[in-house]
């Protein structure tokens, strides 16, 4: 644990570390993939990598720790509920700024033990992260990084490793897994084009032994081999069906040269058939609906995020099909709705459940709960749309057609839960909290490296 005098040394040192977080996050990658080049090959995304999201992610996640252990120091004067007010309503400096959601130190190692298990970090990579890491800091802080300072960056380095390390142990027994058991063999049964630009996977063991179970609402990673031999990794939502089988769906990524190309999902698309071999992580995620309680329910996704929200309907309709659900979903254009067959039988098929889709193309207006005027998509409502310039569901063109909170049947009691492409999640987020939704009744998770398009605003936890 960090010491009382190591707190001292952090709080002191935290505005430098702060003004050099970028400088510092893309030195320690420069460091870490020369010593370790594998890393790069075979576990993180090459293409967030060179787009430098995993550095910025890294970045705000340094800032983000050390002021929150901070803050939770007694007598530190700064309690998490100011922090989440401070991020309502963001000072000049702020405004814009990449912030972390999840104001506790817990939160953020609970998102940290999620992407380590999904890219198959080990407690043995930890050495060469830490070692390029003190000497990243020691690099861009100079006079600034001093004994004490090292001394404390390095204890807070040490608690939070140990508390991911025990997160992911748990994480594998609960899939009954052995530590070097955690990838596992999958075979393909189907592969089909589920809309203009997604591909559709069925999967299951390539052995003896079952696929493990998954909780509605979990992930997996798959790992398949390019032609350059690399073996990349990416996570795909789990989307319900049979236990014996795992259905998963990608959206294939078309960079436009603006961006690489998702190169594992034109793998799929392209290269992977029906009886080819992939290797698969245990199921991961928080955003899970099981263990929470019988409350309201409302989804709400955009694009490929149809997918989480369809295993968890799918649980619902077996478990609990009277359950109060709410489905509003986002598309470009019909044909880029992958399952909407399935999703309007899972939601016909629950008597208290209702879903409303919306297709963008073209709107040039955002999600908002005002009043007004305001553009119509299939099967929306008109509504005061709260302007979003700048940024897109998911690609150049394409913005959000407004809803009307006020016609959804919103409670106090209600629990949101928002899937889809990360400004789509920004916006529905600030939406909903305007409304009136308690933050930590509002669920999320971030595939891949949470680089700060997730706010500004942002006040609460992130789960999904």
């Amino acid at each position: 644990m960090v010491t009382a005098s190591q707190l001292a040394a952090l709080a002191r040192t935290l505005p430098s570390v702060e003004a050099s977080a970028d400088a510092i996050a893309a030195d320690f990658y420069d460091r870490l993939f020369a010593a370790r080049p594998d890393l790069l090959r075979d576990r993180f995304n090459r293409g967030e990598h060179a787009q430098g999201r995993q550095a910025r992610e890294l970045a705000r996640t340094i800032v983000a720790l050390a002021e929150a252990i901070i803050d939770a120091a007694p007598g530190s004067g700064t309690s998490s509920s100011a922090r989440a007010a401070e991020t309502l309503h963001p000072t000049a400096r702020q405004a814009g700024a990449p912030t972390l959601a999840g104001s506790t130190a817990a939160e953020i190692t609970s998102r940290l033990a999620q992407r380590h298990a999904a890219l198959g970090i080990r407690p043995g990579d930890y050495a060469v992260f830490e070692t390029s890491l003190r000497e990243a800091m020691r690099t861009s802080l100079a006079s600034d990084y001093d004994a004490d300072a090292d001394e404390a960056w390095t204890a807070l380095y040490h608690q939070v490793t140990d508390e991911v390390a025990a997160a992911v142990t748990d994480l594998y027994a609960k899939a009954d897994l052995e530590p070097d058991e955690e990838w596992r063999e999958a075979l393909v049964t189907e592969h089909r084009i589920e809309a203009e630009d997604v591909v559709a996977l069925t999967l299951v063991s390539a052995d003896s032994e079952a696929l493990p179970r998954y909780r509605a609402g979990q992930f997996a990673s798959v790992q398949v081999e390019l032609p350059d031999g690399a073996h990349q990794i990416r996570q795909y939502s789990l989307r319900g069906g049979h236990d014996e089988q795992w259905r998963i769906s990608a959206r294939v990524i078309d960079g436009g040269g603006f961006v690489p190309d998702g190169e594992v999902s034109q793998h799929l698309r392209d290269a992977i058939a029906v009886g080819s071999i992939v290797r698969v992580s245990p199921p991961i995620g928080s955003l899970t609906i099981d263990e929470l309680d019988d409350a309201p329910l409302l989804f709400v996704s955009a694009g490929i995020g149809c997918t989480p929200v369809l295993g968890m309907l799918d649980h619902l309709s077996r478990t609990e099909p009277a359950r109060r659900v709410t489905v509003l979903h986002f598309e470009r254009t019909p044909e880029r709705h992958a399952h909407r067959a399935e999703l309007e039988a899972l939601v016909a098929g629950m008597p208290n459940a209702s879903l409303r889709v919306s297709y963008t193309q073209g709107s040039l207006s955002a999600l908002g709960a005002g009043a007004g005027g305001g553009g119509a998509g299939a099967g929306s409502t008109g509504g005061g749309p709260v302007a979003f310039a700048g940024e897109s569901i998911d690609g150049p063109g394409s913005y959000l057609d407004p809803i009307d909170l006020g016609t959804v049947a919103l409670t106090p009691q209600h629990r949101v839960f928002l899937c889809g492409p990360v400004p789509f999640m920004a916006i529905a987020r600030a939406a909903l909290i305007g409304h009136g939704v308690e933050a930590d009744r509002v669920h999320y998770f971030v595939f891949g490296p949470d680089d700060g398009s997730v706010t500004g605003i942002d006040t609460g936890q992130r789960g999904r």
